[in-house]
């Protein structure tokens, strides 16, 4: 009877601190992805990077107020984007794709949300920002 509890447990998806919420499970985040975190000051932000056991990088962006206002991934292995990008998965999976999109690169330029994302077998990235939480001072371009 004492099985069924840690099946359970252990059957349990990894929270994430998603796109556009708060940053207090980054910690939980560590411990059920078994990875590696380390944060870094930005200018403006703080960047809070995972690394699991299988080689993905994710960075989750932080903002002075605590929101996750960007997340980027590296590696050769996809994140769960359904996690990663929490409340914001439906409007990324039913956005059209923008011009420069191809079979190995994804563009998506929402108002509320822009995604870029490419790669191939081994070697996924991508970066996803929501505009309207971005700080102040803080351009696109200096995310990765």
């Amino acid at each position: 009877m004492l099985a069924l509890p840690a099946l359970l447990w252990c059957a349990a998806p990894p929270v994430m601190a998603a796109l556009g919420e708060a940053v207090s499970s980054v910690s939980s985040d560590t411990a059920r992805l078994q990875a590696s975190l380390r944060i870094v000051g930005g200018a403006g932000y703080d960047v809070h990077e995972l690394t699991t056991p299988a080689g993905t990088t994710i960075r989750e962006y932080i903002a002075p107020s605590g929101t996750v206002f960007a997340v980027a991934w590296r590696g050769p292995f996809k994140p769960d984007l359904r996690l990663l990008l929490g409340g914001y998965f439906d409007l990324y999976a039913s956005s059209p794709r923008s011009a420069g999109s191809t079979r190995t690169q994804l563009a998506i330029d929402q108002r509320a949300l822009v995604v870029r994302a490419g790669g191939h077998m081994r070697a996924f990235s991508g970066l996803a920002w929501v505009p309207a939480l971005v700080p102040a001072g803080v351009s696109a371009g200096a995310l990765q």
